[in-house]
């Protein structure tokens, strides 16, 4: 399984291809949650966030095929927050034309702080809420390799439960907990291998 993971292209670069509509429509899959969280961070008022959620996937389209392709994962991310960035001011400014009642949207502070030349906000926000969203989503893919008692136990761990509180709860032994929460560590750490390398790699 290692090795298919490591031959095949990732999602970045197939969805590079603008013909191939599988792989945009998996990358839409992945990303579409993502970018509707990030918008929603950014405190955006009166603005339609399916429509702006829309317009920045469009955008994303239209872009990735001149992404240059970079090891450094960050680049990707850099990059993501760029065009969410531009397309987040492209939205308000043509707010603006349409209404001047949404002016007021970018003198909104939640919004300026967003959009500083030195380090935009947004991008230390998709660098901190990709790492969760990735975590959140390699849990949700492999919880059913595992049985419920496994997952909340390892699930209890993350929360700082001791073993003997987990096994309490659960009741089974303390060794059995920590059986099983290192077998859904171990298999965690996989996937989420497998989604960087699916979703950062361009």
């Amino acid at each position: 399984m290692g090795t298919k993971w490591k031959t095949r292209q990732s999602l970045l670069m197939r969805a590079k291809n603008q013909d191939d509509e599988a792989a945009w429509e998996e990358f839409v899959a992945y990303y579409r949650d993502f970018i509707v969280m990030i918008l929603r961070k950014m405190n955006l008022y009166s603005v339609d966030l399916d429509d702006l959620t829309q317009e920045v996937l469009v955008r994303i389209w239209k872009s990735l095929p001149n992404h240059i392709y970079d090891q450094d994962r960050a680049k990707f991310r850099s990059w993501l927050s760029h065009v969410i960035r531009n397309q987040v001011l492209n939205h308000i400014r043509a707010n603006q034309r349409r209404d001047t009642r949404h002016a007021v949207a970018t003198r909104d502070e939640s919004v300026g702080g967003l959009f500083t030349n030195e380090e935009p906000e947004i991008e230390k926000i998709i660098q901190q809420e990709w790492e969760v969203y990735v975590v959140k989503l390699a849990l949700k893919n492999i919880s059913a390799l595992f049985s419920e008692g496994a997952i909340k136990a390892f699930t209890l761990s993350v929360e700082g439960k001791s073993s003997a509180q987990i096994a309490a709860h659960l009741g089974v032994k303390p060794n059995s907990v920590i059986k099983l929460k290192n077998r859904v560590k171990v298999r965690l750490a996989q996937e989420i291998q497998h989604l960087r390398n699916e979703l950062e790699s361009v």
